[in-house]
């Protein structure tokens, strides 16, 4: 399992044990000074992260390729975008956000409201929202680092607002079809909580056109992970967790319904699995059937 944590690229190993795999060029910054954002491992064992208003890849050995982007050079949210682009002299804005790869291997970026292509040395515009101004300025229109993209190209793109509502999930279909809000029912089975006090705290792809939600209930305690597909909605897991310490003494494997801690923020899937991290000291895994 891999981690970005901001400053490192970490690998948690099946032996329980992490390893430091950011990876640095002669010359450049230390992995503390680098201030990465997202994270994506592709088949060949690479990783793709953001850096510094760059995209960059890290090999296996460590070694650093830039893929698209110039280093400490940014485009302002405001400014216009090109349909198409070449990806090395191309400033994005800070931070840059590689969301995942789809099947055919090209790399999907989010960038201040804007989701990228990224293929054969060239940047394609799949999407576009224009920023939203704030008291302190212009904001993006989504939080990139809580957004997703499926192997079948689409897009899930989480709000960035307080909170940031289930129900303003944006979709944008890899199939050209036009982007829309997340199709949810009014209330889920199993759950007391109407979907419209539902947050988003991150998002995952199922593999299958569906996606995964770490969910919170923004008007009282509550977190669950639910399963968004096929015109339903299943509820994964809950917690029910009453107290704020961030430690969890569960070592052994419990209902996922049940878990008497609180969920970390982040969300993967892979392989009949959903994987939590991030905010909190331990990892969870929770077996699920493998979407179709």
């Amino acid at each position: 399992m891999y981690f970005n944590t901001g400053e490192h690229l970490v690998l948690l190993g099946t032996d329980g044990k992490f390893e430091d795999v950011s990876g640095r060029q002669a010359g450049e910054p230390g992995p503390e000074d680098r201030g990465l954002s997202g994270l994506v491992v592709r088949g060949d064992g690479s990783m793709v992260a953001g850096e510094n208003g760059q995209v960059v890849s890290v090999a296996s050995d460590g070694q650093l390729t830039v893929l698209a982007g110039t280093a400490g050079k940014f485009r302002s949210l405001t400014a216009s975008v090109p349909k198409s682009a070449a990806a090395s002299s191309f400033r994005f804005t800070e931070p840059v956000t590689p969301l995942g790869v789809e099947k055919d291997g090209t790399v999907v970026i989010a960038d201040g409201g804007a989701v990228w292509s990224l293929s054969g040395g060239r940047l394609t515009l799949r999407y576009r929202q224009a920023p939203v101004k704030s008291a302190q300025g212009y904001l993006s229109s989504f939080d990139d680092a809580a957004s997703a993209v499926d192997p079948d190209s689409t897009v899930f793109l989480a709000p960035n607002a307080t909170p940031p509502l289930l129900t303003d999930v944006l979709v944008v279909p890899g199939d050209g079809r036009a982007p829309h809000k997340l199709e949810l029912p009014s209330q889920i089975a199993g759950m007391k909580v109407p979907t419209s006090q539902l947050g988003a705290a991150s998002l995952a792809g199922d593999g299958a056109d569906g996606v995964y939600v770490n969910a919170f209930d923004e008007k009282k305690r509550g977190s669950y992970v639910l399963h968004v597909h096929d015109g339903r909605v299943d509820l994964v897991a809950s917690t029910t967790a009453t107290a704020t310490s961030p430690t969890c003494g569960v070592h052994k494997a419990v209902g996922a319904r049940d878990f008497p801690c609180y969920f970390p923020d982040g969300i993967a899937y892979r392989a009949g699995h959903v994987y939590l991290a991030g905010n909190r000291s331990y990892v969870l895994d929770i077996g699920v059937s493998a979407a179709r």
